[in-house]
This record gives structure tokens, C-alpha cells and sequence, in this order.
């Protein structure tokens, strides 16, 4: 019954203490004697007792109260109040204590303390119990939230492949963009989950990784990477690492890098994904969604690879005046319509630029094969020279044709096909779209016409240039440009 007990006895009379002490010492408990409610205080905060005997006239002490113990307030204190006749009135201060009885003096403690003794094993049992069953209680609840959050991660995780699926679909939509970037951005910049977004890719020489020009809030557009040697066979190792390090030195850490992959053994883009939060970060299904933007961008690849047919493109402008030539000579039926794209502003950027290589053959392709992923209109093509691209369409899609045409040539990227991409960025090349008469006659006439015009423009430039240049020399009457 007393196996392990403590005991504190903090009490003004010290015969007192000897014979409860010598009851205690019976049953095998050995207890420790206090004087001052100072020392009491000292010895019981650190180690609480099972058992504290106290003498009420050792309530209070000078300042010290012995209600204002901290382990009183908590009713941790397991207490016992001894009185005398004398000292019964005292008893009073205790109705604000929990405590465990009372204990009167009396010339035979063994009866009284054997009962409180037992009343105090019965209470501890109890109190025993209830820990057993709050700590049975705090694991349940522990296993219970710890069960919500599997399931709350579960939902979360279900809800990431959802996403995952959402974005792929998504992307579907923008099949019929002319560039894999423009359907990627659209949808990016939607996603609330994304912080912000970057892409890189290979430049057509190999030598340096660009980031395309975007308008989209959430892009982060990455200066571009002279690599120092030529990735031939798409983005190396080493131009991966150079990337990232950027990519993460300009948007921080937690960047997620998509390799995307076309029709090279090594990716032709890197896109770097900064996530809003932790668990989007860690949940979402990043494999599934690259793999999908590999197959995403190599459909886009292929068609932009693709050399355009016959039936889409003229062998040679003299096939194309020839075939122009039906509907003059030869009355043929067929109700086509002309349309001219003028080139020359673009022309002229290249001969400003001639230090530099522009990507001739890379450009006229694309052109025409972003010009049809993004139209709904069928079309046939010729180019004549390098500074004409003309389009014959049926006359029933002129109208959304002509639309088409001259908003796709004038949001065109035209910078990319430059060596010197960065040289280029901020020029505006808007090429001039024209309907021409459906004969090779008027076509010529009216490209030669262009040609003369613009070789007009240029020779006034230069002879005012020259004006101007006399005039700072001579100091002669200011010429004004008319």
C-alpha cells in the first residue's frame, strides 16, 4: 500500500513530527520534515510528493502564502491539514484549497493515517486510471488527425492529378496555336498553384539558350546563355546546369525543370516551374505532366519540320506566275484570291544586321507551317525574292484570311531567326499585307511598285542626309524634310 509513497511533513511542533514519523516509519516511509514554509515551497516545486502534510499554522510565512504555491493553483498538491483544538478556527482559510481530508492531532496517529493513507492509494489509483485513459485518449486523437491528415493528403493528392489532367487538357485546347510557347503560356498564367514560370530553349545554331519574349505576368524571361560550344544535338548537360543555376539564382529555390524533348536526343527547351506552395510543389505529378509536354511540343516540332507540299507551296515563283496565268489566258474557273505580305521592313533589319547570321531557310518554313497550324483557312503559297510571301485562298475565306494574315505576320517572332536575337528584340518589323489583282501581270506590277517605292524612300533618306551633312559643313540655310 506504501510502496513508493513520499511523504512531506511541514509542521511548528516537533514532537508532532516524531510520532506521525514513527507511524510512517512502519509502514516503510521515510518522510521529509520542513520547519519554514520557505524551505516547503523550495523542496516541493521541483518534485511534487504524494503526500504533504501541513500544519495550519503554516499557512503564511512573513510575505509568502503558501495559497500561492504553483502547484495549488494546478491542484497538483496533495494535501493534508493538521489542527488542534486550539488551532481548529484556522481551518476556515482552507475551503479554498483542493485537498485530501484533515488531520486532528490526537494521541494515536496509526488509525487515522492508515485511512488516509488508503483514501490517498485509492486516489492515486483513480488518478492512475485517468492518465492511463487520457494518454489511450490523446493517442486515439493522435491516430485520428493523424488519419485526417493521410486523407486530406489523399484528396490533395487526387486533387494534384486532377490538376495535372486539367492542365494536359488544357493545352489540348491550344492545339491550334502557331507556337507551342503561345499554348503553354496561356495556360500557365491560369494556373493559381504557379508562381511564376521560364523557358529556354536552343538557339538554331546551338550556341546559346534564348528565352522567348512573353507579355504573360507570371513569365520570368531569363537573359540569354552564350554556352561556349555548340549543343548540335540539342540542350547538353553542362547547358542544363548553366540554366538552372540562373533560374534559380533569378526566381529561387523550389524550382521544378521540365525537359522537353522534340525530335533530338537531348531537350530543345528547359522549363522551370516555381510553385506557390510546398505541398503543390511535392504532390503534383511533374513526371506525368513533362512526359505530356514532350509529346505536346513534338507534335508542334513535326509539323513546324515539316517541308510543305505541292499542293501547299509553289515549286518556284515562275510555277506560280504560270498558274496565275490561267485566269487571264485561259479563263479558268477556279475563284481564287491574292494577298501579298511585304517583307521589305524585315529585309531591311537583315542588311543592318548583315555581321550577323539571319536563318533563312529556318524562317520561310516556319512561317508558313505556324501560318497553317494557326489558320482555318486553306491556302497555297509562293515566294518571290525574298522580300514577297503570297497566299492564294478560295474567295469564300478572303475576308478571315486576310485578318488572319496580317495579325499572325505582324505578332510574328521574327527576332528568333537573328544570330543577334537580343540586337533585334526591341525593332518593330511589321510587314505590309496587300489584296492583289488575281493575275502574274499585276502581281509583278504591283511588287515592282513596292520595290520602287521603297528604293525611293531610301534614296531620299540618303540625298537629305547628304543636305544635312553640307549644310553642317557650309553653314548654309537649314533644309527641312518635306
Amino acid at each position: 500500500m506504501s510502496e513508493g509513497l513520499s511523504v512531506a511533513l511541514l509542521f511548528s511542533d516537533i514532537n508532532e513530527v516524531k510520532e506521525i514519523s514513527a507511524v510512517f516509519r512502519k509502514l516503510g516511509i521515510i518522510p521529509h520534515f520542513y520547519e519554514d514554509l520557505k524551505t516547503f515551497w523550495q523542496g516541493t516545486i521541483d518534485r511534487i510528493p504524494s503526500l504533504c502534510i501541513v500544519d495550519v499554522k503554516k499557512m503564511s510565512e512573513g510575505d509568502l502564502v503558501l495559497r500561492n504555491h504553483p502547484h495549488i493553483d494546478t491542484e497538483k498538491l496533495p494535501l493534508i491539514f493538521f489542527y488542534t483544538k486550539n488551532t481548529e478556527p484556522l481551518l476556515i482559510s482552507t475551503n479554498d484549497f483542493f485537498h485530501l481530508g484533515l488531520l486532528k492531532k490526537t494521541e494515536n496517529y496509526e488509525a487515522p493515517l492508515k485511512a488516509i493513507l488508503k483514501r490517498l492509494n485509492h486516489f492515486m489509483a483513480v488518478e492512475k486510471e485517468n492518465k492511463v485513459l487520457r494518454d489511450e485518449k490523446q493517442s486515439q486523437n493522435e491516430i485520428i488527425e493523424t488519419l485526417k491528415m493521410d486523407k486530406l493528403t489523399l484528396v490533395q493528392t487526387d486533387q494534384y492529378q486532377s490538376m495535372v489532367k486539367s492542365v494536359c487538357l488544357q493545352l489540348e485546347e491550344h492545339r491550334g496555336e502557331a507556337d507551342f510557347f503561345r499554348a503553354v503560356e496561356k495556360v500557365f498564367q491560369g494556373i493559381d498553384e504557379v508562381a511564376e514560370f521560364a523557358l529556354m530553349e536552343l538557339s538554331f545554331n546551338g550556341q546559346k539558350l534564348i528565352s522567348p519574349i512573353s507579355h504573360v505576368q507570371k513569365f520570368r524571361a531569363i537573359p540569354s546563355l552564350w554556352l561556349g560550344q555548340a549543343c548540335t544535338n540539342g540542350i547538353e548537360l553542362f547547358a542544363q546546369n548553366m540554366a538552372t543555376q540562373v533560374a534559380v539564382d533569378l526566381m529561387g529555390g523550389d524550382l521544378v525543370a521540365l525537359l522537353i524533348k522534340g525530335n533530338l536526343a537531348k531537350p530543345d527547351k528547359i522549363m522551370f516551374v516555381k510553385a506557390k506552395n510546398e505541398l503543390f510543389y511535392n504532390q503534383f505529378d511533374w513526371n506525368m505532366l513533362e512526359a505530356y509536354l514532350n509529346g505536346f511540343y513534338a507534335s508542334f516540332r513535326n509539323k513546324l519540320d515539316a517541308e510543305p507540299t505541292p499542293e501547299k507551296k509553289f515549286a518556284s515563283s515562275f510555277e506560280a506566275m504560270s498558274f496565275l496565268d490561267q485566269f487571264l489566258f485561259e479563263k479558268t474557273k477556279m475563284d481564287y484570291r491574292l494577298i501579298d505580305v511585304d517583307l521589305t521592313p524585315l529585309m531591311d533589319l537583315v542588311l543592318k544586321k548583315s555581321g550577323h547570321r539571319f536563318f533563312w531557310n529556318k524562317f520561310e518554313k516556319e512561317f508558313i507551317n505556324k501560318l497553317e497550324i494557326q489558320s482555318r483557312c486553306e491556302f497555297r503559297v509562293f515566294d518571290y525574292g525574298v522580300n514577297h510571301l503570297a497566299f492564294l485562298v478560295n474567295a469564300g475565306n478572303l475576308d478571315a484570311f486576310f485578318d488572319e494574315l496580317k495579325e499572325f505576320s505582324s505578332k510574328f517572332s521574327y527576332w528568333k531567326y537573328f544570330e543577334d536575337s537580343e540586337g533585334v528584340l526591341a525593332q518593330i518589323i511589321n510587314p505590309k499585307v496587300t489584296m492583289v489583282p488575281l493575275s502574274a501581270y499585276a502581281y509583278l506590277k504591283s511588287t515592282l511598285n513596292a520595290q520602287q517605292a521603297s528604293m525611293e524612300k531610301a534614296a531620299d533618306k540618303e540625298t537629305l542626309a547628304k543636305l544635312k551633312t553640307r549644310e553642317m559643313i557650309w553653314g548654309k540655310e537649314p533644309i527641312h524634310e518635306v
